[in-house]
């Protein structure tokens, strides 16, 4: 091979060698196999242009022929070898920095999307709580009838609970298996649970075919084991959606004719505040220091903070509210309610107040945004579980659709809109995962979790379950973070869906 073909062969040679690596799978593909084929290609063009400039002929007058003495007329200036080759090596080499340039605005979009074949890129610095593609790992066959309906559920760090009819169900978040239950008596249903747990203690009550929930336990989360059990007397608990509440070792229950404090240890009576005549207590819930209660007496309604280890008032609040009410403690800090009226005029809004009992901010229900979701039992929309966190009350909305389709963000600031996701698919629920970003489960197939950065709404993450092996989502499924995935706990059956599965 002579010294002229050395370039043209290296050209060549690396031509063919990324054409191999991009059809062995190896390589890279789109942009990034662009820029490596016009760098290839500039390299061969500079080379070639360089060796053909190197070995032209020195003096082109001498191949001149004599035009009749007037070569001063005439004069024929040098050619300039390699030209050609030098504008098109440069040609190329602006190819290849528009590539790269266009190859690095659009990396970072790669990480967050689905590639065309159907595998998602991965973003490890994005902290996700699992893989981007997970497989379902385990399910748990449904249980009951259709149309049970779950009564509440505990995350538990590495495990997850879930209140069913027929008794509370601990499962591995990573393989599924059956930790601990506490099943229901005979002839009994699980008929209330507390929202959360505190210091490993739950409490759950149940209840007879139309008789009162009126058997209160306490169960230690670690091991399933009843601490104690109380039979309340009357009408047992209140039949609001959330009549008991863990904080920090007290257990507060919404009882007839009184709220009362336990020892979550043994069950001992601490404290009880009585309600007057024709009073009720709308909403309770508590953490180690504060307890709140919504407490109507005929058409008026105050929010009441007490002391959780103590009972005593700290501060009471009335509330605009002027006809019977439906009402839900949202969170206990910040204080964040839900609020519903008869009166089509009146109060239909999350409120906020500070610590010490000023109202802060307003959100209607119903707005620009649409409808708004909330605790079960208040307002018209599905019922979902709002987010509060750093200073935001996030949830879901209905607004042209027939079923919530959208994730809204307010500031407890001013309550001013602070962002909305738009989904591609309905909404299913939300929840908050261990770095602050707010997890979104979507009705796409077995379920795709998005992950939003919780600051500006924006889908750090979108998480597809492997549809090969999918499990069914039912009309109001939970989602619970787990260390390396999620679980998806079915609350109501519907058609057969299984009760809860994992997604690692």
């Amino acid at each position: 091979m002579t010294r002229d073909g050395i370039p043209g062969a290296a050209f060549g040679a690396a031509a063919v060698f990324l054409g191999a690596g991009v059809a062995g799978g190896s390589w890279p593909t789109g942009w990034a196999a662009l820029l490596c084929a016009l760098v290839c290609g500039a390299l061969g063009a500079t080379l070639l242009a360089v060796r053909r400039r190197r070995t032209a002929t020195p003096e082109v007058r001498d191949a001149v022929p004599d035009l009749g003495g007037n070569l001063d007329k005439h004069e024929v200036k040098p050619a300039r070898p390699g030209r050609s080759s030098l504008v098109a090596a440069a040609v190329i080499w602006v190819l290849a920095l528009l590539a790269g340039g266009v190859w690095a605005l659009t990396a970072g979009d790669d990480d967050d999307t689905t590639a065309k074949d159907g595998a998602p890129a991965s973003n490890p610095s994005a902290g996700a709580s699992l893989d981007p593609r997970p497989a379902l790992a385990w399910t748990v066959p449904p249980a009951g009838q259709a149309h049970d309906t779950a009564v509440g559920f505990w995350g538990l760090g590495s495990a997850v609970a879930q209140g069913r009819i027929d008794g509370l169900f601990a499962y591995d978040g990573a393989k599924g298996d059956a930790r601990w239950s506490v099943p229901a008596p005979t002839r009994e249903a699980l008929c209330a649970m507390s929202p959360g747990t505190g210091e490993g203690v739950g409490l759950i009550a149940y209840g007879r075919h139309e008789k009162p929930c009126a058997t209160l336990l306490a169960v230690r989360t670690s091991d399933g084991k009843v601490l104690w059990k109380r039979s309340l007397g009357g009408a047992g608990l209140t039949d609001n959606e959330r009549p008991l509440a863990v904080g920090g070792a007290t257990a507060v229950s919404a009882e007839d004719g009184a709220v009362r404090a336990r020892s979550t240890e043994t069950g001992e009576q601490r404290w009880q505040r009585g309600l007057g005549k024709g009073c009720a207590t709308l909403a309770v819930d508590a953490d180690a220091t504060r307890t709140l209660l919504v407490e109507q007496c005929g058409e008026g309604a105050k929010l009441l903070a007490l002391d959780t280890r103590t009972g005593a008032q700290r501060w009471a609040r009335d509330l605009h509210v002027e006809s019977r009410a439906t009402a839900a403690v949202v969170s206990v800090s910040p204080v964040v309610l839900a609020v519903d009226e008869e009166d089509a005029r009146g109060t239909h809004a999350f409120l906020g107040f500070d610590d010490k009992g000023a109202p802060t901010v307003t959100v209607p229900l119903s707005g620009p945004e649409g409808t708004l979701s909330a605790p079960e039992g208040v307002g018209d929309a599905d019922f979902h579980r709002p987010v509060v966190r750093d200073g935001l009350l996030v949830t879901l909305a209905q607004r042209e659709a027939l079923v919530p389709d959208n994730v809204v963000a307010y500031s407890l600031k001013d309550g001013r809109k602070a962002w909305s996701y738009h989904a591609e698919n309905q909404t299913m629920t939300l929840t908050a995962e261990p770095d602050g970003r707010v997890a979104v489960l979507e009705n796409s197939g077995s379920g795709r979790i998005v992950l939003l950065d919780p600051a500006t709404g924006k889908v750090g993450t979108r998480i597809e379950a492997d549809t090969d092996k999918g499990a069914e989502i039912s009309i109001y499924p939970e989602l619970v973070p787990v260390p390396g995935g999620h679980v998806v706990l079915n609350q109501i059956l519907m058609h057969a869906e299984p009760a809860a599965y994992g997604l690692r």
